[in-house]
């Protein structure tokens, strides 16, 4: 025979445990939904610099793709020296190629045009690209992140 007190602590262990569950749920389900809304902390500027090579591998219009903080970017050789631009194109975020037969910088996703000042020619792009710093020291093609 089950007595009264036997079936309050087997209800109080079940409410309990449902209550735990819920609380459990709740936390799960807004961990990281305030994890995407809570603004990034802000750490100040990064000034990583990553080597593109040696500036005498490179001739005129030749192009290079090196990752600097982690985001892809086009180092080209110009007559007028070095540019670097962000491979990712202000429209969608596909990755740019350099076309060196036509001095133009491509988008294969949705036919956008970049001039060799990262300007947008024509395409969906709906601004230019973003520009890196570029500096030749010792010999060495140097990016510096924006």
């Amino acid at each position: 025979m089950i007595s009264n007190e036997q079936k309050l602590s087997r209800r109080s262990f079940l409410d309990w445990l449902l209550t735990g569950g819920l609380l459990a749920w709740a936390i799960g389900f807004a961990a990281p939904v305030l994890s995407y809304v809570w603004p990034a902390q802000h750490r100040g500027p990064s000034t990583q610099s990553v080597s593109a090579g040696k500036a005498e591998e490179f001739s005129d219009w030749q192009s290079k793709m090196v990752a600097v903080s982690g985001h892809p970017v086009v180092v080209v050789r110009t007559p007028q020296g070095f540019r670097a631009f962000s491979a990712i194109c202000t429209h969608l975020g596909c990755i740019v190629a350099w076309n060196a037969s036509q001095h133009q910088i491509d988008c294969p996703c949705h036919a956008g045009v970049f001039d060799v000042n990262g300007r947008v020619v024509s395409g969906p792009p709906p601004r230019p690209l973003a520009e890196y710093g570029v500096a030749v020291v010792n010999g060495e093609v140097m990016v510096k992140s924006a």
